[in-house]
């Protein structure tokens, strides 16, 4: 059942991310569409959910995926907007924060477009890093970590399908 559940999950965010707003994932900043300065300098890289002092205690030795320095969260980008974390998807799953390997996939994203390549490593190293973010919050057993584990398939199943 917990299959079936996942599938179908997987299904309707591939759709979403199909036919979504029939926008186009290449919003790399060109000439034609650059960033506004204005709009970088108002841009905000958040650090993630806060975490009490025994947290950081406990999972200090635990690896966790940030918001590079460099990524530049601007939803205005024109014509689709790719520098915005999940796009349409949650930020989060649940305590498992997913913003920065979201922004990293973006930038990867960038990166392939100028070199003119697939997609395809960038889709993995996203799965990776959110797995990644998934043991950070929940650790590496029980039911929090292989939910916030399934939603990271659907994540890479979704993007993998949007860009066939």
């Amino acid at each position: 059942m917990t299959r079936l559940r996942v599938v179908l999950a997987a299904a309707a965010l591939t759709l979403f991310a199909l036919v979504g707003d029939g926008a186009l994932a290449h919003a790399t900043p060109t000439e034609q569409y650059p960033i506004s300065p204005q709009v970088q300098a108002a841009s905000q890289v958040y650090p993630g959910p806060p975490l009490s002092e025994q947290s950081r205690t406990t999972l200090r030795a635990t690896a966790f995926v940030t918001v590079p320095s460099n990524y530049v969260y601007d939803t205005s980008l024109e014509p689709v907007a790719r520098h915005d974390y999940c796009t349409s998807s949650p930020d989060s799953y649940f305590a498992a924060d997913f913003r920065g390997p979201c922004a990293r996939h973006d930038l990867c994203y960038d990166a392939a477009d100028r070199a003119g390549t697939s997609y395809t490593a960038c889709n993995s190293a996203l799965r990776t890093d959110l797995i990644t973010n998934c043991a950070y919050a929940y650790g590496t057993s029980g039911t929090g970590y292989s939910t916030c584990k399934a939603t990271a398939d659907i994540y890479w199943a979704a993007v993998t399908a949007a860009h066939l």
